[in-house]
């Protein structure tokens, strides 16, 4: 695999993960994992079972879905339609409030039934294109890392991405 030039190309996985993982238990309520989201500002979060083993990821897109995508007869005359997209006046976490659930009485089911249990990590001595390629493949906002011995050593999200490509830019000033 061809490597990235100067120092993008010599950034891992741990050099540029969140180290201070915000963590979601699988037996937690939609509700609260909601207020976890909103409390920490993020639009996911790893999931763990009760010894904290890795189980997998929750993320808005899990638990409730845009007005836009309800159907017709849920729409009201000039409701807006409110995108899950992050913008000046509007932040993925105030649309907790404003998006519908998914399903009625969603708030008390618990996480391990609406979680996505497929993840892919990758381990903190991978470069950080690799993070990066397995995000763009599978389509995630996050991805986990884990030591050698598959142990939660962080999280990469795509703004942790491009944060460090931002940063190595800015360096070469």
């Amino acid at each position: 695999m061809a490597r990235l030039p100067g120092r993008l190309g010599s950034l891992t996985a741990e050099d540029v993960m969140t180290k201070d993982v915000i963590v979601i238990t699988e037996t937690d309520t939609i509700d609260s994992a909601i207020d976890t989201l909103k409390q920490h500002h993020i639009s996911g979060a790893l999931v763990v079972d009760a010894a904290g083993k890795l189980t997998g990821i929750i993320s808005v897109n899990d638990i409730t879905r845009p007005v836009a995508e309800a159907p017709p007869e849920e729409h009201h005359p000039g409701q807006p339609q409110i995108p899950l997209v992050h913008g000046e006046d509007k932040v993925t976490w105030d649309l907790f409030d404003q998006a519908k659930p998914m399903e009625e009485n969603a708030g008390a089911k618990l996480v391990k039934d609406r979680m996505s249990p497929r993840m892919t990590s990758v381990v903190k001595t991978a470069p950080l294109v690799e993070a990066a390629r397995v995000m763009c493949e599978g389509h995630r906002h996050r991805v986990p890392v884990v030591e050698e011995d598959g142990a939660l050593a962080g999280i990469i999200s795509t703004m942790d991405v491009l944060a460090a490509l931002v940063n190595t830019h800015d360096e070469l000033e």
